[in-house]
């Protein structure tokens, strides 16, 4: 029975150390597609680049990781607006807006075309992420 007992808690610590090493790679391969994405994004005033962060998440079927950024115009820089929007979701008649300091005055536009640094660095570093995640 002792045997039986130790082989089962090799077994649990092998699993361990497997799901570790994973999460780990899963944490560089996200790092690697962070610093990409922070250098290729937009910048303006930097806070768009600033806010590009990584997390990895395990649950008990999959090890997640994610890119991306909280602030809120995020998605409007990387997949566009207006007639430029991806997948023609965007607005299709021009419009006019109210600038303060640097762009202070009425501007008219027709959107922004996208700037997907996000998708860029995934596709950029597929192969590099790939080899750390032993594929």
């Amino acid at each position: 029975m002792s045997d039986n007992e130790e082989f089962i808690k090799s077994l649990q610590n092998a699993t361990f150390k497997i799901l570790m090493e994973m999460t780990t790679n899963m944490n560089k391969a996200c790092l690697l597609i962070e610093a990409d994405a922070k250098r290729n994004c937009p910048k303006d005033t930097g806070l768009l680049a600033a806010s590009i962060t990584s997390e990895v998440e395990m649950t008990l079927d999959e090890i997640i990781g994610r890119t991306g950024t909280n602030l809120e115009y995020g998605p409007y820089v990387h997949n566009g607006t207006g007639i430029y929007a991806k997948d023609g979701n965007g607005r299709k008649t021009p419009w006019s807006w109210e600038g303060v300091g640097k762009y202070k005055g009425r501007h008219w536009t027709k959107g922004q075309k996208p700037q997907p640094f996000l998708e860029d660095a995934r596709n950029l570093n597929a192969s590099k992420v790939s080899k750390i995640l032993g594929g």
